[in-house]
């Protein structure tokens, strides 16, 4: 069994929405500029500010492609 087929697997549309929804809500963190430093466990695990700032745009980027990727998929299923 391939992981991919467990994510899209039509049964499993609800965890698509699902995680759909949470890169949504990382790219809409991102444009209301919320502040990522000040999160406790980025400093706790990153004490260079120049190194988690880069952690956390990968992260942004990583939002996008996946939304990207599976949105479509989404909204042909409906």
């Amino acid at each position: 069994m391939n992981i991919l087929d467990l994510i899209n697997d039509p049964s499993n549309m609800g965890l698509q929405i699902f995680l759909v929804a949470l890169a949504g809500f990382r790219v809409y963190l991102e444009i209301i500029k919320f502040d990522f430093q000040s999160l406790p466990m980025t400093k706790t695990l990153m004490s260079n500010p120049e190194r988690s700032a880069k952690f956390h745009k990968v992260g942004l980027y990583l939002s996008i492609g996946f939304i990207l990727t599976m949105a479509p998929n989404i909204m042909a299923s409906f």
